[in-house]
């Protein structure tokens, strides 16, 4: 929907020069020191010359910016006239009016220059032409209760006094919102033509979740029963009491967790001893060859290598064959003990070191390999 665009008339504000209009509608600034607002009133003046500049240039989207700001630094009746102008143009009828109206009420100053008096007297006509574009919506409640929620319309907050009152707003369409504790959250929207008159009324429903928990606050606390071994109450408990649980007693696993780690075990006894069998079996084959090729166990520099290499698998196979060992030993202790974690413990730590069970040995020297194992 296309809005009414209200003419502004520029040409009667601007028989005088700029300048001339701006230094009746600020006051001068005539030294930093004697006045301490003197930068702010700098400030003022420069953003209204610039806002001025783009109104009398039809850019009144542009000016409003810098001519809000100018006022709020300032108070001019010649900036609050010309942004006046600027709201109606730009299709913020109410804003525009209002402007014009609060600009009206201040008397005319007795050295009041041509342009600021026919801006006096052009404002009760621009005035009168906009307000019949002014579109209004009056807002109504049911179902609850008003003191109790918060009203929006298109986003700011007005008053609960606005309700059943004709609110003056713009053509267009409008977001009105109503919000509180107690009610579930209600939105209408409304599109008015220009001058159209609508009425709106909102319901408000109650929230579930707000009842309830007014409910539950409202409720008074249940005083706990009577105790079992209250003294003389002779009262006594509807459920038997539990025994008490002795803190020095040790909890049992699960025998079949135990049975779980006895396998464990000797899956990695396995692993070990196989891993002894094959390193060992390769430290032999390389002993084959070092007899060959050492004559008088006397290796050449060329098989150094070799007989490093051979030496390390010695030692692999005798690591493997001591992991091996000590996991077939804790497996048989954990698989005869039935899983209990307790007596595993003691068990593994009664037991005597591995090596007087199973002792794997190798011994390497520059020409030869043995390995083998003491029972």
């Amino acid at each position: 929907m296309s809005k009414r665009q209200i003419p502004v008339r520029h040409s009667s504000l601007w028989i005088f020069p700029l300048a001339l209009v701006m230094n009746t509608a600020l006051p001068r600034v005539a030294n930093a020191e004697e006045d301490p607002s003197a930068q702010e009133t700098a400030a003022a003046r420069a953003l209204a010359v610039d806002g001025l500049k783009l109104a009398k240039a039809g850019q009144c989207r542009e000016a409003v910016d810098k001519l809000e700001r100018a006022e709020k630094i300032r108070h001019s009746a010649m900036v609050l006239a010309k942004l006046g102008e600027c709201y109606v143009s730009t299709g913020k009828l109410v804003q525009g009016t209002e402007a014009l109206r609060k600009m009206l009420r201040e008397p005319l100053p007795p050295d009041a220059s041509a342009a600021l008096t026919q801006a006096y007297e052009h404002a009760p006509a621009l005035i009168q032409e906009a307000k019949a574009s002014i579109a209004g919506i009056t807002i109504t409640l049911a179902g609850g209760d008003s003191g109790k929620v918060t009203l929006t319309v298109d986003g700011t907050e007005v008053p609960a006094t606005v309700l059943g009152v004709e609110l003056p707003v713009d053509p267009g369409e409008h977001v009105v919102e109503v919000t509180g504790a107690a009610y579930l959250k209600s939105t209408n929207r409304a599109k008015l033509a220009a001058g159209e008159k609508q009425a709106i009324q909102i319901e408000l429903k109650p929230n579930p979740e707000a009842a309830l928990q007014a409910k539950a606050a409202d409720e008074p606390p249940v005083a706990p029963g009577p105790r079992a071994d209250s003294a003389g109450s002779g009262s006594r408990s509807r459920f038997p009491s539990r025994p008490p649980i002795d803190s020095g007693a040790q909890p049992v696993a699960n025998s079949g967790s135990g049975k779980t780690l006895a396998f464990i075990s000797y899956g990695v006894g396995a692993l070990g001893i196989g891993a002894g069998v094959l390193f060992g079996r390769s430290a032999m084959q390389d002993k084959d060859v070092l007899d060959g090729q050492c004559p008088n166990k006397v290796c050449p520099p060329e098989q150094q290598d070799r007989l490093n290499s051979a030496k390390t698998k010695g030692i692999v196979a005798t690591a493997g064959f001591g992991v091996g060992a000590a996991g077939i030993v804790l497996g048989t202790i954990l698989l005869a003990t039935g899983g209990s974690s307790s007596s595993s413990s003691a068990a593994a730590s009664a037991a005597p070191p591995t090596r007087t069970l199973f002792r794997p040995r190798a011994a390497i020297g520059f020409n030869s390999v043995q390995i083998g194992a003491d029972f």
